[in-house]
């Protein structure tokens, strides 16, 4: 890869990090991006907005990023108010945020990465009234965005081809910055280190299957009960429940299944496993720390992820790093972060499921041959990379801004 191409001067960006802090994919994103890009560039200047007093302090070793409270009440207004006037104050060449959204009247050229589209594909996600409301907001205000941005990032190919389809957004306006796995996503063989890991969150002797889901319904959309319907957690049990059934048949011994997330043991009660397997097989640890996750990847027979909707799919990537085979769903984005090391099954399939499951449970070579070509498929994704491709885009975004100034000036 080319090597960036530095401005005469040091460039003044803003990013907008007020969900820096999220549990989930976004947040893990961000984070692990913005660290790869300070590490990258040590010339331009950062100006990290945040909008809770204890968010500063994150990237306070970087003395080229400034850390600045911008107070909100809401997203709506922090968004398209309150940041807008910090990026005229401060100066800025050019704001990213990685959260769909971007001031639509911004002092300075504006890059935006879109999330995903299945507000368009999947209107079955968002439910009740607040859902409808989402819903509604996010097609009407997305393709704004997308035109009000100078550039569009996505984190798949497969979710700029959506884009395209869905939003109209013009494929030279489109560049991929992929996600990744963060260092620490290795194979771990130490058998105490594994064990304190066990004991600390109750799972069961290894090898277990494992899903690392969202367990919630979005509040407000959904009942207290609900599970999210893009995690497929509803459908996985019940496959999970057919191999194990088929595998006990067979005189053979099936591995139990732990199923992590904020949410999941409060809706996973014993009598809603019993419908369908043996609730002594499925564990729900809960929130697991980021630092533990590659001892439970080292410890899992497979990583068992058939979501219905994923515009990457993180989990993916970092249980391949550490040697554990997956299983993911063949629609969306994850055949294009799998390739060729992982099983797809379709996200409706419970019996191709099932079947998945009993064959990388009980089959030592097909897990073998999935953890090589894991471990490979995994090297492919770098936050180095991906930061170095944000770059790009960010000084070129910038330098197109300064070029229509320099043409018109004020």
């Amino acid at each position: 890869m080319t090597a960036v191409d530095v401005p005469a001067r040091p460039l003044r960006i803003g990013l907008m990090l007020r969900a820096v802090d999220d549990v989930d994919g976004q947040g893990i994103y961000i984070r692990k991006l913005c660290e790869a890009l300070f590490e990258l560039d040590s010339q331009n200047q950062y100006v990290a907005y945040y909008w809770r007093p204890d968010q500063v302090g994150r990237f306070a070793d970087h003395p080229n990023v400034r850390e600045v409270v911008v107070p909100g009440r809401n997203k709506l207004t922090w968004d398209q108010v309150l940041v807008p006037l910090a990026a005229r104050r401060d100066l800025l060449d050019v704001l990213f945020h990685h959260k769909f959204s971007i001031p639509l009247l911004a002092p300075c050229p504006t890059v935006v990465q879109q999330r995903g589209t299945e507000y368009w594909s999947h209107p079955e996600f968002y439910t009740g009234w607040s859902g409808r409301v989402d819903r509604l907001y996010s097609r009407f205000m997305i393709p704004l965005y997308c035109r009000r941005a100078v550039r569009v990032l996505t984190n798949s190919d497969t979710l700029g081809e959506e884009l395209v389809r869905y939003v109209g957004v013009p494929r030279n306006k489109l560049r991929t910055v992929y996600a990744s796995a963060d260092r620490s996503f290795r194979s771990i063989a130490d058998s105490a280190a594994l064990a304190v890991v066990r004991a600390r969150y109750g799972l069961p002797q290894e090898p277990f299957l494992l899903m690392v889901v969202k367990g919630h319904q979005v509040v407000g959309q959904a009942s207290g009960r609900a599970l999210t319907p893009r995690k497929n957690v509803a459908l996985a049990i019940e496959g999970y429940g057919r191999m194990r059934a088929r595998a006990l048949a067979d005189g053979l011994t099936p591995p139990d299944l732990v199923i992590l997330g904020l949410g999941i043991a409060e809706r996973l009660t014993p009598e809603v496993i019993a419908a369908h397997t043996d609730p002594g097989a499925l564990h729900t640890p809960g929130f697991v720390e980021f630092r533990d996750m590659p001892a439970l990847y080292s410890m899992a027979r497979a990583l068992v992820f058939p979501s219905r909707y994923e515009s990457f799919g993180i989990p993916i990537v970092e249980a391949m790093a550490c040697g554990c085979p997956v299983i993911t769903a063949t629609t969306s984005a994850c055949p294009e972060v799998a390739g060729d090391a992982a099983i797809l099954v379709d996200p409706d399939d419970v019996e191709g499921l099932a079947s998945a499951m009993y064959r990388v449970s009980l089959d030592d070579d097909l897990a073998e041959r999935l953890r090589r070509r894991g471990l490979r498929r995994a090297e492919g994704f770098s936050w180095v990379e991906s930061a170095r491709t944000l770059l790009s885009e960010l000084e070129g975004a910038a330098r197109q801004g300064q070029a229509a100034h320099a043409s018109h000036p004020a």
